[in-house]
């Protein structure tokens, strides 16, 4: 490439992003091609070349990147999707248009697209309140069921203080809302309980992704032992975070729960 060319680059590539992430684009298109491009940035030679291609052909590798990236963030929580309708690609042209994906993953944008949504989706009454935790609830299983099995061997051994080892999959999840109940028919329309939940979501043996839910002292534990605490600090920690006397219920129980995880 000549220095000329290498030194152009950049822009051009600027240009080509605008087409796909400026919104507005199609009207200034269609208006002054060659203004949208010296605009952004373009030396008028390169505008004047670009401009003269069309509206047609400058549009449609637009269509075509929002259109892929509409149906891979369908792919990842295809639920959440049905249950806004038609407002499921509105959603998805303000993110592009307002905040646009930063990663080079396209498995990824849903991540970038929830996190973006939620605190707008909160505010708007037109989206039903508990959206955004069946949302993060559709992208926990995908990212469990993805998950690199991490080669390592995974257990409790009941000696206090020694540290629990996890499969690389184990994640824990909060909601507001009871999402893990809902019917799984992206056609079903019924409503969570609002009802604080969470649940340890992880691969079994099978290479399914299965979900547990917790009391909050059993969170409590779980969140200080993937955190890597002792076993003995884990529990303790836990029950005086929560007021729970260290007496044989607790105890028994934690044990029990200790036995699932093992048999799980």
């Amino acid at each position: 490439m000549d220095p000329d060319a290498a030194a152009r680059f950049p822009a051009l590539l600027d240009a080509v992003a605008s087409l796909v992430r400026a919104p507005g684009v199609e009207a200034r298109i269609a208006g002054d091609p060659k203004a949208f491009f010296v605009e952004g940035g373009l030396g008028a030679a390169d505008a004047e070349s670009l401009a003269s291609q069309g509206e047609r052909r400058l549009l449609v590798y637009r269509k075509l990147v929002r259109r892929g990236l509409t149906a891979a963030i369908r792919l990842e929580i295809p639920r959440t999707a049905a249950r806004l309708g038609e407002g499921f690609e509105v959603w998805v042209e303000r993110f592009i248009d307002e905040e646009a994906p930063r990663s080079h993953y396209l498995r990824d944008v849903a991540f970038e697209l929830v996190a973006w949504a939620q605190p707008r989706w909160a505010a708007d009454a037109l989206v039903p309140p508990y959206l955004g935790d069946l949302a993060r609830h559709e992208l926990i299983g995908f990212e469990v069921g993805s998950a690199e099995d991490g080669g390592g061997a995974t257990g409790i051994d009941l000696d206090l203080d020694t540290r629990a080892r996890f499969h690389a999959s184990v994640r824990l999840a909060r909601y507001e809302h009871a999402v893990h109940r809902l019917l799984a028919d992206e056609g079903a329309r019924d409503v969570p309980a609002r009802e604080p939940t969470t649940l340890l979501a992880y691969r079994d043996a099978e290479h399914e992704v299965r979900y547990l839910e917790l009391t909050p002292l059993a969170a409590a534990i779980l969140d200080r032992l993937l955190f890597g605490e002792t076993l003995r600090s884990a529990v303790v920690g836990a029950a005086s975070a929560l007021g729970e006397a260290l007496g044989p219920e607790v105890l028994a129980g934690t044990a029990g729960l200790l036995d699932d995880l093992v048999r799980r």
